[in-house]
């Protein structure tokens, strides 16, 4: 008997749990641990037990992330010694030694997982799980009969993967998804990257800072479309320096092998390429788990749909992370999975933050929270603007970054902090310092009152919010704000 089976044979033996968890993504993992910190017994159901984590520490969020900073670490030095050590350094790295990094990072986060549920009491079931009926999964792993599991409450935390629309000829090494990309054997000299959201615009960064030939091509007019135009533009103009070719209003239109290299076809020209990386969606993982049977129904893309308290149509069965569509981020998805557990043993009533940041990983980093200049708009609310630039502070300068930008969305009325973007250097960092202002009824006044290191990138706030209320009193004679500084 092999170990996955004696260890599937031992959980089978408990036929009932308080929480069963389908998925050991970030969700699943802070959905069952929450639950056994409230003294229940949990079992998380995973049909890849010697790959904890899924995505989140495999293929998508810590593998690509590690990369991107080990690389955005060796170009920091190009201000300081010049381009040409840039070159060197990744030479005498090698691309090996990234991946070699990453997989490492990776090893030792699934490590970290596997402690916290061990430590914690919690069974991990190898298997394939699905609805039976609303209280119990059949559980169906590799090496052993099916069996079944019953459970008073359950999350499903299943998580998504890469669209592969059937027009596409994914082959794993010319015609990749983000679950392929870094698997390539080689670097190429030349790739082309569909999809100018998160994923291709992070995956864009790495390859160029790796020396790539890189072309970034979308259907839409612009990078980013849930971020804020201005600072978006930045990120373009930056990436655009780093030698990433950007084109918009291109539909991918067909792709045809020539010689070692691909045509690929788009609205208005052909482009030749080593390596096409499709990064345009991705679907949940909902199908097989047999909620038709219980009466949860997915939309085309397979996302379920839950109410504001991550309830799926039967109240004792919940779902979170990407499974339920965005944000899909691997922070939010940790929080609802705690929410989950949280909610379902009526242990603490709350509500899920309606303020959280929102990061991507490109070089530099793009970071917000909160609504954009367009929405505001669109709301009709009264605001000002204040801009910091990176090149303004002594910090930026020091660091060579030409770009950066940390800009405030101020009410006119009662100075409160509506919205923060910034592009730059440690952009997903210093948004927590204005997020942490947002949340407890902060205004812009606080900001300018605060002291801040120098010189720091932090001291990008002070500026942007003196920049905005100067606009408000243009005399320079800036009054307290009308609202309190901890109004909640």
């Amino acid at each position: 008997m092999t170990d996955e089976s004696a260890k599937t044979s031992a959980i089978a033996q408990k036929s009932e749990y308080d929480l069963v968890v389908i998925g050991s993504g970030p969700a699943g993992v802070q959905a069952a641990v929450q639950a056994a910190k409230l003294k229940k017994s949990v079992c998380v159901i995973e049909k890849t037990p010697n790959s904890l984590g899924g995505a989140w520490i495999h293929t998508g969020t810590l593998p690509s992330k590690t990369i991107r900073e080990s690389l955005e670490t060796i170009h920091s030095i190009k201000h300081h010694a010049g381009p040409g050590w840039v070159e060197r350094v990744i030479d005498a790295v090698g691309t090996t030694k990234l991946y070699q990094r990453a997989e490492k990072v990776s090893r030792e986060e699934e490590s970290l997982v596997r402690r916290y549920l061990k430590k914690n009491n919690i069974e991990v079931c190898s298997g394939f799980a699905s609805f039976e009926d609303p209280n119990t999964v059949n559980v169906k792993p590799t090496e052993s009969a099916p069996y079944t599991i019953k459970s008073k409450f359950f999350v499903i935390a299943t998580g998504s993967r890469p669209r592969r629309p059937s027009n596409i000829p994914f082959d794993g090494w010319r015609v990749v998804d983000s679950n392929e990309i870094l698997r390539l054997e080689s670097v190429p000299r030349h790739m082309l990257i569909y999809g100018a959201g998160v994923i291709g615009c992070e995956y864009a960064c790495i390859f160029a800072a790796l020396g790539v030939e890189t072309i970034l091509v979308d259907s839409r007019d612009r990078l980013l479309a849930m971020s804020d135009t201005e600072v978006v533009k930045a990120l373009e103009k930056s990436m655009t320096d780093m030698g990433v070719k950007i084109k918009f209003k291109q539909e991918l239109a067909g792709i045809a092998p020539n010689g070692a290299k691909l045509d690929v076809k788009l609205t208005d020209e052909t482009l030749q390429t080593d390596v096409l990386f499709f990064a345009a969606g991705r679907i949940s993982n909902s199908e097989n788990l047999g909620l038709d049977k219980i009466g949860i129904k997915v939309n085309e893309r397979g996302v379920i749909s839950v109410n504001d308290v991550f309830q799926t149509s039967l109240p004792h069965i919940y779902a979170a992370g990407d499974v339920i569509g965005p944000p899909a981020l691997a922070a939010t998805s940790a929080q609802q999975g705690r929410f989950c557990a949280l909610h379902a043993f009526a242990t603490i009533k709350s509500e899920f933050p309606q303020h959280f940041p929102i990061g991507v990983y490109t070089i530099p980093e793009l970071s917000s929270v909160g609504p954009t200049e367009d929405q505001l708009q669109e709301q009709k609310v009264d605001y000002v603007v204040g801009r910091a630039y990176y090149h303004e502070l002594a910090r930026g300068y020091i660091k060579g970054d030409n770009h950066g930008i940390l800009k405030l969305l101020i009410e006119r009325k009662t100075h409160r902090i509506l919205g923060i973007h910034i592009m730059g250097e440690d952009a997903a960092n210093l948004v927590h310092i204005g997020l942490a202002f947002m949340l407890k009824g902060g205004c812009a006044n606080d900001l300018i009152n605060m002291i801040f290191n120098y010189p720091t990138l932090a001291e990008a706030y002070r500026i942007a919010a003196f920049n905005a209320l100067n606009k408000i009193y243009p005399d320079g004679r800036i009054m307290p704000a009308p609202i309190m500084s901890n109004a909640s």
